[in-house]
């Protein structure tokens, strides 16, 4: 278990950083507003994607523990 949570550190230490650029288009509209995060896919691809992989652990996790 130790192993896995080692990778998935280094593998998210090395990814997150790359979501942390800017991109094209700050400053044409508020950089705190909702609409900026849901107009451009920088923002809201990473974030569906982590929605879904926690729903995909804690679906696995209540699964195994109700079988158990």
């Amino acid at each position: 278990m130790k192993a896995i949570t080692k990778k998935l550190i280094l593998i998210a230490s090395t990814v997150i950083p790359l979501f942390a650029m800017a991109h094209p288009g700050h400053g044409h509209e508020s950089p705190l507003s909702p609409g900026h995060y849901l107009a451009n896919p920088e923002h809201y691809i990473p974030l569906a994607l982590t929605v879904g992989a926690a729903l995909l652990v804690l679906s696995a996790r209540y699964l195994l523990i109700r079988t158990k």
